[in-house]
Parts: structure tokens; sequence; C-alpha cells
């Protein structure tokens, strides 16, 4: 297969902070792979042997309770890296990676990484502010849709992140297209109250259902219930 191009990792700025040399030896280890929506990338504590860049599509992280029920901590975009605390720390996977769309995903060996982070203090702070930026956007996540909050107000913010995250399509539906029970998931609830309260905003004017599809009508009015 193909070598992959990084130069999409937003967290990561190898073009900058990488030597030709360095970046020779990643690309040589890297390949790309597609993943059928709903297919798994790796399981909770499985132990990592790659680091994973989402070229195109968009995936999950979650976790399973003690009673089997998932839990969504974290959706997750084009260019937007999988596996680095695992690489890091040694440890298995925190959560499952899931692909929720047909996804496209570049993985590279982690020793090459590795060897990197140990010789090159720029790539090093690069991947300290990788961590940064993940704190700034979980911080800024909850505070749309926090748990404290009505799920009304939960759900609310939940659209406005996926406009902001993943944009909109040609007709203005939401690009990323989840299903009710991953939005309730989301949100701690049931599907059938999150189609519940989907009705409701469609008949108050905030935004249109077609064919499962949303399409935000009034951003400001689902803002203001933030």
């Amino acid at each position: 297969m193909t070598s992959c191009d990084f130069q999409i990792a937003r967290q990561f700025n190898f073009l900058r902070s990488m030597t030709e040399v360095e970046r020779a030896e990643l690309t040589k280890t890297s390949s790309p792979r597609h993943l059928q929506k709903g297919e798994v990338l790796f399981m909770e504590a499985e132990q990592l042997q790659k680091l994973f860049c989402i070229r195109e599509g968009a995936c999950k992280f979650s976790k399973i309770d003690e009673k089997g029920k998932e839990h969504i901590t974290k959706l997750l975009g084009k260019g937007e890296l999988m596996g680095r605390r695992s690489l890091i720390s040694k440890k298995g996977a925190m959560v499952t990676a899931t692909a929720i769309t047909d996804t496209t995903i570049c993985s590279v060996d982690k020793l090459p990484v590795l060897r990197c982070l140990m010789k090159n203090t720029d790539f090093c702070m690069d991947v300290i502010k990788g961590f940064v930026e993940d704190t700034e956007e979980e911080a800024k996540r909850k505070g749309l849709f926090d748990n404290h909050q009505s799920i009304t107000k939960r759900l609310a913010g939940l659209l406005i992140y996926l406009d902001e995250k993943f944009g909109t399509e040609r007709d203005g539906t939401l690009k990323l297209f989840l299903k009710r029970e991953d939005m309730a998931n989301l949100i701690g609830t049931s599907s059938e109250y999150v189609i519940s309260i989907l009705s409701r905003f469609k008949r108050g004017g905030l935004l249109d259902l077609e064919r499962g599809k949303i399409r935000l009508l009034d951003k400001k009015g689902l803002e203001k219930m933030c």
C-alpha cells in the first residue's frame, strides 16, 4: 500500500518540527487503511503498536461500564490523532475507537515517533501542545453539553458542537450524521427523548429534519438555549 501524508495531522506540526531524515523514516512505516462505518480500529486496553491519524471521515472514542453500557467520550474528525497516550505511556488504550462514517486512517509505527520524541525537542513540544489542545477542546465540549444542564440544553449544545467541529454539507445538513442512539449516549439520555426534543426544535423553527439528517435553521436560537 502507498504511504500516507501526515501533513493533515493538526495535532503534530510535522513539517516544521521534524527533520527530512525523520520524516522519511516516519513515511516508510506509514500506510492507509479504510474502515467501514461501525468498524473498530482498536479496543479498550489493547496494546497499540501504531499511531493513527484520520485522513477522511470520523471516529468515536467509547468505554464500556460494568453493566455493559457504552459511553461515548469523544468524537474525532479529519486530521486528528489516535493512540498518542497509549504510545507514550506504554499502557493499553484507554478507549475503544470505532468509525462512525466510512473512514480512511493513516497509521505509522510507534518506534520512529518515540525516537523522534527522544531526540527532537521541537517535535516533543508539538506533542505537548497537542495534549493542551485536546484539554482545551474537551473543556469546550463539556461546557456545551455539561451533565449539570438540562437534556434540552445539552442537545442544543451537541448540535452546535457538531456544526462547528465537522461542518455542513452543500445542502446545509450536518456533515457528521449521528444515530439518535449515539446522540443520546453523548448527552446522557434515551434515544426516544432525543427524537422528542428534535421534533420540538423542528416545530420551533430551530432546525429541519430530512430523512434523519439535521439542518440547523436558527443557530443563534440554539445558542441561547445553552
